[in-house]
């Protein structure tokens, strides 16, 4: 077998993922190198691309996502943004919890409307919501009612609530309940409900995309 010192690590088997858009497990591995597939002894979803490699080194049976996984760029913002001007933002926060805990993201949890702009700082919000959001967007984004089909996503420690409540054949409404302060004995709530184009659902997984580590 012939492969980076890179990849080295890129055929372990309690390693495969799981999609960063639609949640699948359908994940391939693309390691750069050459080997002979009869020796290996690798797993069939670890694929041996040549020595040149990709520019990705992930890539999902289930959706035809691509991604790499060994990415350092900062993640851009996911937001969810009306034609009204109405929008829930996940805005991306550089600190800790992105270098000691591979499993949580810290976010600013932003909501705009019309009249005002409120956002809620470093919550902290764990890899499978995140996961979570992203299926359940795509899902919105295609079933003919997602309101009927759609699951609420919840995060306890980040305060963070997002259900799809209505639906036309070209958009949703979602409802965001968030948290004030997690802290209180007395949990009090923000929200905001707007309409957004199916569209705008798929964008926001293609977004979630550059946050998984």
């Amino acid at each position: 077998m012939l492969m980076s010192t890179a990849d080295a690590d890129a055929t372990a088997p309690d390693e495969r993922g799981t999609c960063p858009i639609c949640a699948s497990d359908d994940v391939t591995h693309l390691v750069s190198g050459i080997t002979d597939p009869l020796t290996a002894g690798d797993p069939d979803w670890v694929r041996y691309v040549g020595l040149l490699g990709l520019a990705h080194d992930r890539e999902c049976g289930s959706c035809g996502a691509t991604w790499n996984r060994r990415q350092r760029t900062p993640p851009g913002p996911i937001r969810l943004l009306s034609s009204d001007g109405a929008s829930l933002a996940l805005l991306p926060v550089l600190g800790p919890d992105s270098v000691d805990i591979p499993d949580v993201h810290s976010v600013d949890i932003e909501l705009l409307s019309p009249t005002r702009l409120v956002r809620y700082l470093g919550r902290r919000l764990s890899r499978r919501s995140l996961l979570d959001l992203s299926a359940a967007w795509m899902q919105a984004a295609l079933d003919v009612h997602p309101e009927l089909t759609v699951s609420t996503v919840q995060d306890d420690e980040a305060g963070l609530a997002v259900q799809i409540i209505e639906s036309t054949p070209f958009t949703v409404t979602i409802d965001v309940l968030v948290v004030i302060d997690p802290d209180d004995d007395l949990l009090e709530y923000d929200g905001l409900s707007f309409e957004i184009l199916r569209s705008v659902l798929i964008d926001a997984t293609h977004a979630a995309a550059g946050w998984v580590r």
